[in-house]
C-alpha cells in the first residue's frame, strides 16, 4: 500500500550548457533557468568552437543552441554533438531567430530535440527545456503551424499506409514515448517496438523521430507542445 513520505522528492538537476554570441542574451537564459529548481547552468560559450569544447568537458543533459553563432555555426556544433553522442542522450534545443521552414527542417533532420523562437513567451524556454530533457520533442507553436500547411496533405497521405498497430507505435513515438514505455503499454518486447520504429521510418521515408514529430503535428494527431 502506498504510503505518502515526508520527504521532498530530491530529482537529479538537469544540466544545461549555453550556447549564444550575446552575453545579455545568455543572462536572461540563465536568469529564467534559475528560478526553476532543477534547472542548473552548467557551462556557457559565445562560439561554435568553445561551445563544442564546453560540451565534451561535462556531462551536460540539454544543450541550449543558437544557429548564428561565430565560426562553424550552430548547425555544424549539432553535427559534432550528435555524432559523438550516437546515443543521444544529451538534448539539443535550437533557439533561433531563423523561421524560415527549410532551417528549421534541416536542424531537426540533423537530431535537434527542439526548436524555440527568440521571441517567444520568455517562460517558454523553460517549458521547453523541461520537454527535452524528458526526451520530448518541443516545437514552437508558431513555427509549427506555419510549417503545418506545407506538410498537412502529405503527412495524410503517407499516414494512411500504416496498418492499426503500425499508426499506434507511430502515434506514441511521435509523442516522445520511449521504447520501453510503448513495449510495456502495448505488451510487446522492445525489440519489436523498435523494429516497428524502423520498418515505420522507412514506409514514411522518415529519417528519425523528429521527423515523426513533425509528420505527426501536421497531421494533427499531436500537438505541438
Amino acid at each position: 500500500m502506498y504510503q505518502p513520505s515526508n520527504s521532498p522528492v530530491h530529482l537529479s538537476p538537469v544540466r544545461v550548457l549555453l550556447i549564444d554570441d550575446h552575453p545579455l542574451v545568455r543572462a536572461g537564459y540563465r536568469y529564467l533557468l534559475h528560478c526553476t529548481r532543477r534547472l542548473q547552468v552548467a557551462a556557457e560559450a559565445s562560439s561554435a568552437a568553445a561551445g563544442y569544447r564546453r560540451y565534451l568537458e561535462g556531462a551536460i543533459d540539454v544543450v541550449v543552441l543558437d544557429l548564428s553563432l561565430p565560426g562553424a555555426g550552430g548547425l555544424e556544433v549539432l553535427r559534432r554533438i550528435r555524432h559523438r553522442d550516437e546515443a543521444r542522450k544529451s538534448k539539443v534545443l535550437i533557439v533561433s531567430m531563423h523561421d524560415e521552414p527549410a532551417m528549421i527542417e534541416r536542424a531537426l533532420a540533423l537530431g535537434a530535440n527542439g526548436y524555440l523562437c527568440k521571441r517567444s513567451n520568455p517562460e517558454m524556454l523553460v517549458e521547453a527545456v523541461n520537454a527535452v530533457a524528458r526526451g520530448e520533442t518541443f516545437i514552437d507553436p508558431a513555427y509549427a503551424k506555419a510549417m503545418k500547411p506545407a506538410a498537412e496533405a502529405q503527412s495524410q497521405v503517407g499516414l494512411k499506409s500504416l496498418n492499426e498497430r503500425e499508426f499506434e507505435i507511430f502515434r506514441q513515438l511521435a509523442e516522445g514515448r520511449s521504447v520501453d514505455l510503448i513495449a510495456s503499454s502495448l505488451s510487446l518486447s522492445a525489440k519489436t517496438v523498435a523494429n516497428y520504429g524502423t520498418a515505420i521510418r522507412s514506409k514514411l521515408r522518415l529519417e528519425n523521430r523528429a521527423a515523426m514529430a513533425r509528420m505527426a503535428m501536421a497531421a494533427g494527431i499531436v500537438s505541438p507542445a
